[in-house]
């Protein structure tokens, strides 16, 4: 019998981001090649209290130091060696006094293979092969590139379009070393493009004629400000239904549901949801913040979206939203007060909104099958 491949997979947050991509890997490799692998997921931050911490400060920076953040940002995407110095140096200090490698070990035993998720660990990709001596690579899980994602100890990178590996090669990436693959989903997308629309809304309760708005905040429900948003759409002139999904913001349900009785038009409310896939199929256009994995997964059933600037710093998401309307597949508004005539707009414009639903399954039908892809090139790659 072959030995099974040990496969961890690593990342270093507490936000859906990147969780819900590495889990989508996980078990994948789980479900489907479970005699080939042996697979590990991996929360750094679960191991080390100290890049626990630095995580924690950085989301503050992130919502209190905004400006500071996107010009940060920025030196990233144009590789200041002074800024990403200084944050290699950093990481690979928390790493060696934390005995991070000694813990891991005693942990999850000696892995095959690493796969990274989030550009902190590529940061360390180098004293990962060295400690470990196997192969690490990496799943780019945004649309767009920085400083912090490159390592050139990464043996291969996995990303969502052919932008993207256009991008990755300007950084001086070898384009052997690089897979146009899509982004990792949960497992319901995959499956949901299988079923009637009007049926799927039929089964979610909500009337199976109406244009169909959804509206997400995020998981916590706090990067859109969702009264304005909802002040906003109770404008539109079209009738349509919103299904708006709250997160774990319950203040936010409470507010709203006072606009809900002004409305005009059927509105449902939603708190935290484990059936993101039917509240997107269900939906004509999508709004958000523009947060990767949302827009991937919007992306990958093509759907058009509408995303909001988000209210924390948030810069790459920026560079996300410029992407999106460069390549026509939605729209980007600073303020939410241009929701309501935005999404009216393109309710009464078929031709416009045609069109944006082709170039979003343009830039999205990779990531339904981008879970199976990795993980079997993964594999692949070992034998």
């Amino acid at each position: 019998m072959k030995k099974q491949l040990r496969t961890w997979i690593v990342y270093c947050s507490r936000k859906g981001g990147h969780t819900y991509p590495s889990k989508a890997l996980y078990d994948y490799l789980i479900r489907k090649v479970q005699n080939l692998t042996h697979p590990q997921i991996i929360n750094l931050l679960d191991i080390s209290p100290s890049l626990s911490l630095v995580e924690k400060i950085g989301g503050k920076g992130d919502l209190k130091l905004r400006r500071f953040y996107r010009k940060c940002y920025r030196n990233l995407q144009e590789e200041n060696p002074l800024l990403l110095g200084s944050y290699r140096l950093v990481e690979k200090m928390l790493f060696n006094t934390g005995k991070l490698h000694k813990k891991l070990m005693f942990r999850f035993g000696q892995p095959d293979i690493i796969v990274t998720t989030q550009p902190e660990v590529n940061v360390i990709a180098d004293l990962l092969k060295h400690r470990f001596c196997v192969p690490v690579h990496t799943v780019i899980i945004d649309l767009a590139i920085h400083g912090l994602w490159l390592n050139r100890s990464i043996d291969h990178y996995y990303v969502a379009n052919k932008h993207l590996k256009e991008e990755l090669i300007r950084y001086r990436i070898e384009p052997d070393k690089i897979s146009v693959t899509g982004i990792p989903l949960r497992q319901g997308f995959t499956h949901i493009i299988k079923y009637d629309i009007k049926q799927t809304r039929k089964n979610l309760n909500i009337s199976s004629d109406l244009p169909t708005i959804l509206l997400m905040g995020g998981l916590l429900g706090t990067m859109v400000d969702f009264s304005s948003a909802i002040e906003s759409m109770m404008q539109i002139t079209t009738p349509f239904q919103l299904l708006a999904v709250f997160g774990k913001n319950d203040e936010h349900i409470t507010k709203a549901e006072t606009l809900k009785q002004k409305s005009r038009w059927p509105m449902h409310f939603f708190g935290t949801v484990s059936n993101v896939d039917e509240l997107m199929w269900a939906s004509d256009i999508i709004v958000s913040k523009p947060g990767s994995v949302t827009m991937s997964e919007a992306l990958s059933l093509g759907k058009p979206m509408v995303v909001i600037t988000p209210r924390a710093g948030s810069a790459q998401e920026l560079k996300f939203a410029q992407f999106l309307k460069a390549n026509q597949a939605g729209e980007w508004l600073n303020s939410t007060k241009e929701l309501g005539t935005t999404i009216d707009t393109l309710l009464n414009s078929k031709d416009r909104y045609n069109r944006m639903r082709r170039c979003a399954w343009g830039l999205g039908r990779h990531s339904l099958t981008a879970t199976e892809t990795i993980s079997n090139n993964i594999i692949r790659s070992m034998q």
